[in-house]
């Protein structure tokens, strides 16, 4: 992860700035940047998700603390790959896919087929949490969580989260 300049063509001057104070030592001036940009919203969350590739915990830990309270599904690739996130970013992150409900989980589904241990553990939070808060997704998730806990996981993780994709397609169908 490496700090970089937020100029790019979705972050305007502004966004850019509050994007820069979201790890600043002063609380005051780094919790107003994030409730302006929750504020702003959805334009946001392309400088938003590209802050949680920051070299700064701070950074990436208040720009999935905007995601969550934005809510904007074109955030969850950038949430799922925080699921990896060696520190509490991770949690927030799961938090805010959490939020998304169901919109979150057929790209968490993916991730785990790719690489189930790279993203155990977050994965494991947002889909117990959806599978508990959610009657229709608990049959489709119950075993993808039950898989992700299991000794064996690597070998049966990506067995049910394609089992759980398909069987969230054929809901959707």
């Amino acid at each position: 992860m490496t700090d970089k300049p937020y100029q790019t063509e979705f972050a305007d001057p502004q966004v850019a700035e509050w994007i820069s104070q979201l790890d600043s030592s002063d609380s005051e001036l780094r919790q107003a940047a994030r409730k302006s940009l929750t504020k702003l919203g959805k334009p946001a969350v392309p400088a938003l998700a590209e802050a949680l590739g920051s070299a700064s915990e701070m950074r990436r830990w208040e720009a999935a603390k905007s995601l969550e309270a934005i809510c904007d599904p074109a955030a969850v690739p950038a949430l799922v790959e925080a699921l990896t996130d060696d520190t509490s970013v991770k949690w927030v992150a799961g938090d805010a896919l959490i939020a998304l409900n169901e919109k979150g989980v057929p790209e968490i589904l993916h991730a785990l087929i790719k690489d189930p241990a790279e993203f155990r553990d977050g994965a494991c939070f947002v889909l117990h949490h959806l599978a508990s808060d959610n009657e229709d997704l608990q049959d489709i998730l119950t075993p993808v969580v039950h898989a992700l806990k299991s000794l064996d996981s690597s070998m049966t993780v990506p067995i049910q989260a394609l089992d759980a994709l398909s069987k969230l397609s054929a809901v959707d169908s």
